[in-house]
């Protein structure tokens, strides 16, 4: 990851759990044995509100420009619907009130979304993440 995104990142680490962290991506993996396993990524969304432009990772600008602002599940569901990519609604197993989350069917890509105030603006993309984090 680092030779990718570069030597900036934070590491959060357990006995079982690593995730570093490069600003707006996130890699986790965890140990199986004496190896670490990558187990998911996720795209931590609610983080452009903070409206810090070093949030999202120099080679991720440099590739996709700026990123000026939250992102909003309207704008993210319009592109994909263009695109003839569907979305189905899933339950959120915590906090419904709060989060919403849709799944990918054909990739199991999650997208969760602000439903609430706690975590935002209510219908801020809150984060997308791969398949494997556990919920269905």
């Amino acid at each position: 990851m680092a030779e990718l995104f570069g030597d900036r990142y934070g590491d959060n680490r357990t006995k079982r759990f690593l995730w570093r962290d490069h600003g707006l991506v996130e890699f986790f993996w965890e140990r199986a044995g004496r190896r670490w396993a990558g187990t998911h990524f996720s795209v931590q969304a609610h983080r452009l509100r903070l409206g810090d432009p070093e949030t999202v990772n120099r080679v991720i600008r440099d590739r996709y420009g700026p990123f000026p602002d939250a992102v909003t599940f309207d704008e993210v569901s319009a592109l994909l619907a263009a695109r003839g990519v569907p979305l189905a609604e899933v339950p959120y197993p915590a906090e419904p009130d709060e989060l919403r989350a849709f799944r990918q069917p054909d990739a199991g890509i999650l997208v969760h979304v602000v439903a609430g105030s706690h975590y935002g603006h209510a219908g801020d993309l809150y984060r997308v993440a791969s398949s494997t984090t556990g919920i269905p």
